[in-house]
């Protein structure tokens, strides 16, 4: 899947999901990105790399699939086998990916639902410990102004 095949594929179910959240369907599109190749890897149809961790949600059932996965730690990249949670749909992936960040303080404390712009969430979210890559959220910018990913943020706008 080309990413423009991706973001065709993935924009209305990730607009939808981010309605009535104040995360914007540009970071949650770009995460998506990264977190499954665009597309090329969805394994257990978890869009989002979450892991197995943390109690059942209206979305997660509590199946777990395990996986390699590198991690960087102390500027040190490794490789670890770790479980993941496994979904009935990617649907259930985007929406527990809300689910999942609104559940845990950290993401909260670290300010992602009050960033005013997509650049600061992806900030936040680095900040709050999402993902151990130190480029993360540069990442996410990254792919969020190559694709022009803040037309999902304008549309939904038009939702709301």
């Amino acid at each position: 899947m080309t990413p423009t095949q991706f973001i065709q594929t993935y924009s209305d179910a990730i607009v939808k999901a981010c309605i009535g959240t104040n995360i914007f369907p540009s970071v949650k599109m770009s995460q998506m990105a990264i977190e499954t190749g665009w597309g090329r890897s969805i394994p257990a149809n978890n869009a989002f790399g979450i892991k197995a961790k943390g109690a059942k949600s209206p979305y997660w059932d509590g199946a777990v699939y395990n996986a390699r996965t590198k991690e960087v730690y102390n500027g040190q990249t490794v490789t670890i086998t770790d479980g993941f949670r496994a979904y009935a749909s990617v649907q259930d992936s985007i929406s527990d990916h809300n689910y999942f960040l609104k559940q845990n303080q950290r993401y909260t404390r670290a300010g992602v639902f009050d960033a005013a712009t997509p650049e600061d969430q992806a900030r936040a979210l680095q900040l709050a410990g999402y993902a151990t890559d130190p480029e993360y959220a540069n990442k996410l910018i990254s792919i969020i102004n190559r694709y022009g990913l803040k037309s999902l943020d304008e549309k939904k706008k038009h939702y709301c």
